[in-house]
């Protein structure tokens, strides 16, 4: 998905709804890994770590 969000690849392929979209798309180990750094990152900065 290159970094798309879900949302929007829905809209662009005329989804109604994104849960139709997760069903065909493929997340890999990388993108999970990349948000979770995203996520981590962002508390971090939250709490001043």
């Amino acid at each position: 998905m290159n970094g798309v969000p879900v949302p929007v690849v829905s809209r662009l392929l005329g989804h109604s709804n994104p849960r139709m979209t997760l069903r065909y798309s493929h997340l890999g180990d990388r993108e999970t890994e990349q948000a979770a750094e995203r996520v981590g990152g962002s508390i971090g900065n939250i709490l001043d770590i």
